[in-house]
Order: C-alpha cells, then structure tokens, then sequence
C-alpha cells in the first residue's frame, strides 16, 4: 500500500482507505468515484488485465477491448498503460478498476494517488478535502455508509489494541489524585498567571494537543483549527530525537470541559515506547489565578521498547520540562 502523508503536488491530500467489511457495492462505488474525482490530477494509470474472478458479464466488450489493446503491445504482460485524459482509455480504467487484480494511477507529481488492487479488497486514495467530500457523497447518493471511507492514519490505529489496564487512572476531573499502585507516578504543577485571556488560552490549547505541539511533537492526523480532541479518537504522537523520528500510538481516554477545570487524558496503544497514560490539566481557583498540572502513570512498553526503557525516562524528564513551560506566557 501506499505511503501516508501529502502527495508531491503539495496539495495537503490524505490517504484513505474503504474500511474491512464494507459492502461490495460501496467499494466498487469509493473506487470509480475516487479515481473520477481525481482525474484532473493524474497523469497516467497502470491497470492489470486480469481478475481474481471471473469479469462481470456487462463488461465482456471493455475486456476484449482492453485485451486487444494489450496485444498490440508486445513488451506489455498484464498490465495496460492508460492516458486518463483519453476518454476511451478513461472508461477501460473506471469499469475495469473494482475487478482487476491490480491498478495504480500516477499523479502529475509522479506519485501514486490512487490504487485498486486484489479485486477490490484493497483500495487507498490520497484525496484533497473536496476530492474527500465527493467520493464521501457518491458512497451515501449510492445507499452506502459514507464512514466506510477512513483515514489510513486512523484505520491502522483502530486495529491496535490498549497496552494498559488502568485507563482513566489519571482521573483529570478531580483535584485529589489516588494513582494504583505499581506504576511509576508522576504529578506537577506550575502556575500559568491569572485572568480570563490566559484561561481561554491556556484551556483551548490543552484540549487541542497544544501542549505536545509546542514541546515539538506533530499530531496525526493533526486537528483541524479551533476544534477540540474528543474522547476514543486515536492520533499518532511524533516525536523528533535529534534525526529519529518516533511515532507513538494513542487514544484520547477523557477530556474534562467546565468554568474552572479543562484536560486531555491520552492512553497507550500497542507499538507506544511506555504503557500508561498521561493528563494535561489546566485549572483556575476563586482569585482567578490559571495553573498547570500534569499527571502519568508510566510502564516500560512492550518488545523492543523495553531494553530501551532506561533511555526514554530521560527522554521523558525532558519533555516534561517542555510540558511545564508550554503554556507560559512568553514560554518562560
């Protein structure tokens, strides 16, 4: 499968997927809808002559056309090299692509942006927003579920397990906090200043990943502006070590939204460097006065992580400093 990330036209296109179990019908529909919405972008498409099953019957003509086309190339196997922009070509492409066992559409960029491989079980688009919106409209004007379509960020972390057993520990909501025993416990807090502006501030912020973003992570899929985190959706958590780049795997477990108290829990998925979980709180007491607390329970993760485990607690000091100072004002 293809990578995840933009497309080389720089036009902030996401990878998606059509999720497991969805209905043949939605899938043929994601794929012809996918590959018409994107025409305009593509500069070539690779399709195998060749399915898995046999060619449904209406499409009898366009395989024999295909076929001849094939022929009449003798350096050519199985696959066909179409021009998206010829219309005859355009139309082999789109009633071939949910049977085939094999088909790529190159971008003008010269990367792949669309694929439909292995009869259709597997198919990922790198979609822009609008390009998103229609395919996601085909699917519903059709009868499908348009949440069949999913981020291929967010479909490989909906396929990983929690790799903790105490989820919600950090209990963000209370001022008290009581952590189980057999985790190494950690609570600090530092006050942020005072007034309504640094409040609104400093709550949005915590509620939006703004504090791992400004002690230099990337969230993926990274929030649209001004919108909150939600509990149970998943993100990716990056962190940069010098040239490595580590990818953390997580689930937003609580987030806490009133007058006086304002947090984000997140908890560990299978793949994360640490088990555990960790809070960011923000709080203001009667004199208005806006605090930061910060609260993890913490294991040594699981596989290759473990022998590591030393290492990433002094890693872990070090962002929690950042964690500190991420909402002073000025980043003192």
């Amino acid at each position: 499968m293809c990578g995840v990330g933009t497309t080389a036209e720089g036009d902030n296109a996401r990878w998606f997927v059509v999720t497991d179990g969805t209905p043949r019908t939605t899938v043929e529909v994601a794929i012809r809808s996918a590959l018409t919405t994107q025409r305009d972008r593509l500069a070539r498409l690779q399709v195998d002559i060749a399915s898995d099953a046999d060619w449904p019957a209406d499409l009898r003509a366009t395989v024999q056309l295909a076929e001849r086309r094939l022929a009449a190339n003798p350096r050519s196997d199985i696959s066909l090299t179409l021009d998206p922009r010829d219309d005859e070509d355009f139309e082999i492409a789109l009633s071939l692509a949910p049977f085939s066992i094999g088909c790529t559409g190159i971008g003008t960029g010269g990367k792949p942006i669309w694929d439909a491989n292995d009869t259709g079980t597997s198919a990922a688009f790198a979609l822009t927003a609008a390009e998103e919106h229609a395919v996601r409209t085909a699917i519903t004007d059709a009868g499908g579920n348009p949440n069949d379509l999913v981020g291929l960020v967010e479909y490989h972390l909906g396929r990983r397990a929690h790799s903790y057993s105490v989820a919600g520990a950090t209990t963000p909501a209370t001022e008290q906090w009581h952590p189980p025993a057999g985790w190494r416990a950690y609570e600090h807090t530092v006050q942020l200043g005072s007034g309504d502006e640094l409040w609104d501030a400093a709550s949005a912020a915590v509620l939006s990943w703004g504090i791992k973003t400004r002690s230099g992570f990337a969230v993926d899929p990274p929030l649209e502006a001004g919108r909150p985190a939600h509990p149970r959706e998943r993100f990716w958590l990056i962190a940069r070590i010098g040239v490595i780049r580590v990818r953390e795997p997580v689930e937003i477990v609580t987030t806490v939204s009133t007058g006086r108290r304002a947090a984000l829990a997140y908890g560990t998925l299978t793949g994360h460097p640490v088990s555990g979980e960790e809070a960011f709180i923000v709080h203001r007491d009667d004199a208005g006065n806006v605090s930061l607390t910060l609260r993890s329970l913490t294991r040594a993760g699981q596989g290759v992580w473990r022998a590591a485990f030393p290492l990433i607690l002094v890693a872990q000091r070090v962002y929690r400093r950042r964690y500190l100072r991420a909402l002073l004002p000025g980043g003192r």
